[in-house]
């Protein structure tokens, strides 16, 4: 190449002339090009920082979003609205399908949802009265939710006891009345006190006034019967729950009065009773035979001398093994001979009669025959 300026010899790859310094033409300046060689990276870096910027922005405020309806969905379960809440947990999972606390929240919901219909159905039953129907249903409810935790099910627990409480009360106007005691609407009362809503407390206060009328109920059916102890503890059960019930306090009293009348009745009874099985010992072991009728013969050439009579059982329990003693006299009341004999049966019963007899030789003259002794043995 030539310098078109002085025609000098231009060596190939120079940008200037090596004699006159003129710019060959077609040259790039080299600060301009070392600028642009800078540049490049420069800009390729804040575009970079843009888009991560961006980006970084974007999800910032859709991850905000996704949280404020997560928040807004479970709120809207606490206070009741599952289909409110349910549909805000799906619009989330169609932004993000993977997101696990909505697909988690979404089958504690379905589950609520189940929990509702059957407090439904109890309400139906009530409705019909069909109370023992609604209170097998409760108990099915009360399986399911024993292993449920966590706020959103408790709504659910308070209202099931709360619909236990009220139909066990409502079932008392049936002809349950008496098949249940104080101590099923405690258990129930106990349940409730661990609520603060103000159904809680406004059940609680029927269960308190219910509890004072069964234990009052089933004291004096106890009462009736002499079951001091059994109606104490049901006017105590009672006064745990109301200790200054004047009614409960008053019948308390009354079953206390009613327990000394009634033992010291028991006493008199049993005092006579030991003196009637004094008696009646008595007449057993000293009384008990009594001589119905007593006849003899004698023929006084032969000697041959017979006699025979009656017997009977005037005690209260069966004799065995009886003796009969007498005596034979002759006509100064002198005693000639003594003997016994037994009757024909060996066991007689309580106002049985029965035949003795003897046979004898005697040569004296007989008169007069008398009973001196009886043995025998009570069975």
């Amino acid at each position: 190449m030539f310098c078109h300026k002085c025609g000098k010899t231009i060596h190939e790859g120079s940008h200037f002339c090596s004699n006159c310094g003129a710019k060959v033409p077609g040259t790039k300046d080299s600060n301009r090009s070392t600028k642009i060689v800078w540049l490049l990276p420069t800009v390729t870096f804040f575009v970079a920082v843009v888009v991560i910027a961006t980006f970084y922005f974007h999800q910032s405020t859709t991850n905000s979003d996704i949280e404020a309806a997560v928040m807004d969905g479970e709120a809207y379960a606490l206070e009741g609205d599952l289909l409110l809440a349910k549909a805000i947990f799906e619009q989330v999972l169609q932004k993000r399908p993977n997101h696990v606390s909505s697909a988690f929240n979404i089958e504690v919901i379905e589950r609520g949802q189940h929990y509702e219909k059957l407090l439904e159905e109890v309400a139906s039953f009530a409705g019909k009265k069909q109370f023992a129907d609604g209170l097998k249903l409760l108990e099915e409810l009360d399986r399911e939710l024993k292993n449920e935790e966590g706020s959103f099910f408790n709504q659910y627990k308070e209202r099931s006891v709360l619909m236990t409480a009220s139909l066990t009360v409502a079932s008392f106007d049936k002809a349950m009345h008496n098949q249940r005691t104080a101590q099923d609407l405690a258990e129930l009362l106990e349940k409730i006190a661990g609520f603060t809503s103000a159904a809680a407390s406004e059940m609680a206060q029927l269960l308190k006034e219910e509890i004072v009328k069964v234990a009052i109920n089933h004291g004096e059916l106890f009462l009736r019967k002499n079951q001091f102890t059994e109606a104490e503890v049901e006017v105590d059960l009672g006064l745990r729950y109301d200790p200054t019930n004047e009614t409960l306090l008053a019948f308390k009293e009354s079953v206390k009065n009613e327990r000394i009348a009634f033992e010291q009745d028991e006493q008199k009874r049993l005092e006579k009773a030991q003196a009637l099985a004094a008696e009646e010992d008595l007449l057993n072991s000293k009384n008990a035979i009594k001589l119905v009728s007593i006849d003899f013969f004698h023929d006084e050439d032969s000697g041959e001398f017979y006699v025979s009579g009656q017997l009977q059982n005037v005690g209260t329990r069966p004799i065995s093994e009886i003796e009969v003693h007498y005596v034979i006299l002759d006509e100064e009341g002198n005693e000639l001979s003594k003997s016994k004999t037994t009757p024909s049966k060996s066991v007689v019963m309580p106002n049985e009669v029965v035949v003795f007899d003897e046979f004898l030789l005697i040569s004296e003259i007989v008169t007069n025959v008398e009973i001196v002794d009886y043995k025998w043995k009570v069975e």
